[in-house]
Parts: structure tokens; sequence; C-alpha cells
């Protein structure tokens, strides 16, 4: 299991900067007398406990790690953004090509949604004239725009 900072200087988490400072000190002589482990190993503690010093020191930074360390705890995963300038352009820069290839996407899919459209269209109107012609049409007779032969020839039969 990883330790925390505060464990490896062995200070509570809500000591000040005096307690921090008396710990760091005790810390590094505790490591410069230890002669049992290895150079390696001294070296890589030795960076750990400046590492350690100089976030708990910075109250902006001991924040974001007292909320990480409260996240692990419940086991919620969190993502800080980084503080330095580099970090920052390379997440605007990530963003930005995240956001163009989205948008060539979307519109390639939209160009292919609109063919697929009509084509759906045209095949749609083919078959309604289809159908239409397809029908009987019905035959009206209109007796008022009939010619005038036909109509005396049906007022003469009347008549009989």
């Amino acid at each position: 299991m990883k330790r925390s900072f505060y464990e490896m200087l062995g200070i509570a988490r809500d000591a000040d900067q005096a307690g921090i400072d008396v710990a760091y000190r005790q810390a590094t002589a505790r490591l410069s007398s230890g002669t049992s482990r290895g150079a390696t190993e001294a070296v890589m503690e030795a960076r750990l406990i400046r590492d350690g010093y100089q976030i708990l020191c910075n109250p902006e930074q001991r924040a974001r790690y007292d909320a990480k360390l409260l996240a692990d705890e419940v086991d919620v995963k969190i993502m800080l953004l980084p503080d330095d300038s580099y970090g920052r352009r390379r997440l605007g820069v990530g963003t930005v090509v995240l956001v163009v290839l989205s948008s060539i996407l979307g519109a390639i899919v939209y160009r292919n949604l609109s063919i697929k459209m009509d084509e759906v269209r045209v095949e749609h109107v083919q078959a309604v004239a289809k159908h239409k012609d397809e029908q009987p049409k019905a035959v009206v007779i209109d007796t008022i725009y009939a010619s005038p032969t036909v109509a005396n020839a049906s007022r003469d039969a009347g008549k009989r």
C-alpha cells in the first residue's frame, strides 16, 4: 500500500507549518543516519520526503493533495488539472484536437445520412408515382360540359 506524505514525515494531517518543518528535519536526519538500506532506496525515499515537504508547505498544493487523499479513501477517481503552463497547453491542444476530430466525424456522419435520406426520398417518390399509375382511372361524365349534340340527343330521348 502506498504511504502518504503525512505518514512519511510522521505527522498528522492537521499539522501546522512548524510541525512540518520539524518533521522534515527529523526525517532527513533519520534517512542520512540509516545505513541499513541501499543507496537507490535511500535516494528514492529522500526524493519522496523532499517532494512531500514541498507539497505540504504550499497551501494550494496541500489542499489539492488532501482532496486527492480523501478521494482515494472513499474510492473516487478525480482528475486534477495541471499546474504548469506546459501541462495546461498540452491539455488545451488535446481538447482542440478532440473537438476538431469530433466535428469532422460529425460532418462525415451527417453527409452519409443526408445521402441516404435523399436516396430514400427518391425511392418513395418513385413508389408513390408507380402506385398512382397502377390505380384504375375513373371515368366521369359531366353533362354540363358535354357537346350540344349529345345534350340535344339526351333531351330528345327524354321527350319520347
